[in-house]
C-alpha cells in the first residue's frame, strides 16, 4: 500500500534558538508540511506539531550562550495527531464521476509484520478518467507524484493511490468532489487511516505503523452503502449538499446555501 508517511525529505525538524526579547532558550518543532504531526519524545512524551514553527519549551537563561539545560532526547514524528473521538461520524462520496456506475470492492491485507490488518477500497475505472475526493481536507506532502493523501477536518485521512499523476498539491484546500487525480487502467485504490493512540502505550518513540484502518460510510444520494459488509456492488455516484456542506463551519455552510438560491 502507498505510505502514509512516504515524503522526499525529513518534515519535523527540532530546533533549540535563543529568544532575546524574552530572555529565554526555546525548543522549536518546525513543520514543513500542511499537515499536523504528532512528534514523540522519549518517555512517552506527546506533541502536535501543527504547519509551522510549534513551541514546546522555554526556558529562562542569562545569555545566548547558556545552554538552557536541553536534553537531546530521541524522537519520532509520524503523520497526523490522535483524534478527538472515533471517526465514525463522516460519511464520504464515490471517486467517480456523478452518473457514472461504478463497481466497490473491499480488501484486506495483513499489516506490516503483525497480525493487524488493513482495510481499503478499489474502484473500477477507465484509463486516464478523473479521480474524485471522497471527503473534503487539505493536501499533504507526498513523494510519489501518483499519490495524495488528504487530511480530514476530524484527524482522518484518505489516501489515494495507484493513479497515474495527482491533480492537487501539498497545501491545496481539497473540496469533496473536486478532482485529485487521474487514474491508472483498471482500478483506483483508497485507503481510510487516522493516527490512533492506542498503539503508543508500551511508551516507546519507535511505533512501526501506529495507524488504523476503517472503512467508512459511503453515501450515494438516496441510502448509506457499507462496503465491509459486502464483497462488490455497482452504484451510482450522487454529490448532495449534505456531503458538501457536512465538514463546513455554521458561517460557510449559511453562505454556500445562500449562493444556491
Amino acid at each position: 500500500m502507498f505510505s502514509l508517511n512516504n515524503s522526499p525529505e525529513p518534515i519535523v525538524q527540532n530546533i533549540v534558538r535563543y529568544n532575546a526579547d524574552a530572555k529565554a532558550k526555546e525548543r522549536i518543532y518546525i513543520n514543513t508540511d500542511h499537515c499536523a504531526y504528532m512528534v514523540v519524545r522519549k518517555g512517552a512524551r506527546y506533541y502536535n506539531a501543527y504547519p509551522g514553527e510549534n513551541l514546546v519549551e522555554s526556558r529562562q537563561v542569562q545569555s545566548q550562550a547558556s545552554e538552557g539545560n536541553f536534553s537531546k532526547t530521541e524522537y519520532r514524528y509520524y503523520r497526523g495527531v490522535f483524534p478527538k473521538q472515533e471517526p465514525a461520524n463522516g460519511y464520504y462520496a464515490l471517486p467517480l464521476a456523478v452518473g457514472d456506475s461504478i463497481l466497490i470492492e473491499p480488501h484486506t491485507l495483513h499489516a506490516r509484520n503483525s497480525e493487524r490488518t488493513e482495510n481499503f477500497l478499489s474502484f473500477s475505472i477507465q484509463n486516464n478518467d478523473t479521480v474524485y475526493a471522497m471527503r473534503g481536507g487539505v493536501a499533504c506532502l507526498v513523494g510519489d507524484k501518483k499519490g495524495v493523501v488528504v487530511n480530514h477536518i476530524d484527524e482522518t485521512f484518505a489516501v489515494y493511490y495507484h493513479m497515474r499523476r495527482a491533480l492537487v498539491q501539498p497545501g491545496d484546500a481539497v473540496d469533496v468532489g473536486q478532482p485529485v487525480g487521474l487514474a491508472a487502467s483498471g482500478k483506483v485504490y483508497v485507503g481510510f487511516v487516522y493516527l490512533d493512540e492506542k498503539y503508543f502505550k508500551q511508551k516507546e518513540v519507535a511505533v512501526e505503523y501506529p495507524y488504523t484502518h476503517f472503512v467508512p460510510q459511503l453515501w450515494d444520494g438516496s441510502q448509506f452503502i457499507q462496503p465491509s459488509e459486502m464483497a462488490k456492488s455497482i452504484v451510482v455516484p450522487t454529490l448532495t449538499t449534505d456531503l458538501i456542506t457536512q465538514d463546513m463551519s455554521k458561517a460557510q455552510k449559511k453562505r454556500y446555501l445562500k449562493g444556491k438560491k
